[in-house]
């Protein structure tokens, strides 16, 4: 993988993949290296990050550009932040239920407008729920990751194999257990969690083998990780360490003096289990492959055409009802793990951040330009400070093709 010219700049290595009649310009890469420096240099102290990587690619075959800048982690020898470097996805990887999801409906096994009680009739209260709305966040169930369970899960059993049933659970409706049922667009993890349960009694198999078999392995993602609870050791010592620093209270705990998850604050959650995320946002990868991926889907490689329309349908994210795009009234759209948006001066682009406990994987696609810009740091940072898009704008001002 580690090909293409190597340069040296600013402390930090970056690497341009081009044809020897397509080569990004030197100085452009110069430009993009200062861009990263001059981010980190800014935002470290208030972000409490240690390292940022980034991969901007013009076309599915080549050039790119590959930079990073800082370290992996706050360890005064920690190693700098390079190619063999990854990150975990948060909800970038939400994408790759969806693949599941879709190819198992093209295959005949079921259909997204299939409701629950089909396929999961143990949750009764959510018998009418379609596979659909439970992709693009209008099932209306609540977020099993916002309450004092998992709070708690993550402070007092870090390295515990939560199951999938387990996390669903954590929602559900019951004497002692009432969150808010909500209309329309809304956010949920649990969403996802009950669609990989529902893969896996469709496809018979692991729900971690699906991912593999129908995502990972056929797009040649060597550097992209998918397990149901602790990574091995071979990944773990490539990850960065991941800093949770987001002392804010739940969705379920508004206006607290304590929020739950403050025991874990200023923890470096490197080795903690990502059982609490799986099918959710549990993926790890580098910036390098989350393109490869993203060209893929958005390049329609990884379904067939109708799965490929279902897959970028948008709901408002302000009604929840079906839009054809997104407008200035109606600035934000949700399709199936894929969110567009009018992104300020960059215009309505495709896009998502992915956040876990100590990383962030944001991703936009330019398509208009056949540009992807994917940038990935290590921290969940302190809430309202996340300026990640702003190092994704500086770099789109260097590399953006000129209007004719």
């Amino acid at each position: 993988m580690k090909n293409g010219l190597i340069s040296l700049l600013a402390g930090a290595v970056a690497v341009v993949h081009a044809t020897a009649a397509l080569a990004a310009e030197p100085t452009q890469v110069e430009r993009v290296q200062a861009a990263l420096d001059a981010w980190l240099a800014a935002r470290a102290p208030i972000e409490k990050v240690t390292g940022i990587a980034a991969y901007i690619s013009f076309g599915a075959a080549g050039p790119a550009i590959e930079a990073f800048a800082g370290k992996v982690g706050r360890d005064p020898d920690a190693r700098p932040v390079d190619q063999d470097t990854l990150y975990q996805m948060g909800s970038t990887s939400k994408s790759f239920t969806v693949a599941v999801i879709l190819q198992l409906e093209a295959a005949g096994k079921l259909s997204i407008d299939d409701t629950l009680d089909k396929w999961l009739p143990e949750f009764p209260a959510w018998k009418d729920v379609t596979i659909r709305s439970l992709l693009d966040m209008t099932s209306g169930i609540p977020n099993y990751s916002e309450t004092e369970w998992m709070a708690k899960s993550w402070t007092e059993e870090p390295m515990r194999a939560l199951t999938l049933k387990e996390l669903a659970d954590a929602a559900y409706p019951s004497p002692n257990n009432k969150l808010p049922v909500t209309k329309g667009y809304h956010y949920s993890n649990t969403n996802y969690i009950l669609a990989a349960m529902i893969a896996e009694k469709a496809a018979g198999k692991a729900f971690t083998n699906l991912v593999h078999e129908l995502a990972i392995e056929p797009h040649g993602l060597d550097s992209t990780f998918y397990e149901a609870s602790t990574y091995p050791e071979s990944v773990i010592k490539r990850l960065a360490h991941g800093y949770f620093e987001n002392a804010a209270c739940s969705e379920y705990q508004p206006d607290c003096k304590v929020p739950w998850n403050a025991p874990v604050v200023g923890k470096d959650v490197r080795e903690m289990s990502t059982s609490w995320m799986q099918s959710a946002g549990g993926a790890v990868s580098s910036a390098r492959d989350v393109d490869r991926w993203m060209r893929a889907v958005f390049g329609g490689k990884v379904v067939p055409p109708k799965q490929q329309q279902e897959w970028t349908a948008l709901v408002s994210m302000k009604t929840g009802e079906p839009i054809a795009a997104v407008s200035a009234d109606d600035p934000g759209g949700f399709a199936l793990g894929l969110g567009r948006k009018i992104l300020g001066t960059l215009g309505a682009q495709w896009f998502y951040e992915g956040e876990s406990l100590g990383y962030r994987t944001l991703y936009v696609w330019f398509a208009d330009q056949d540009v992807m810009i994917t940038v990935q740091t290590n921290s969940q940072p302190p809430d309202g400070t996340d300026k990640l898009g702003e190092a994704v704008n500086a770099l789109y001002d260097i590399v953006k093709k000129p209007k004719d």
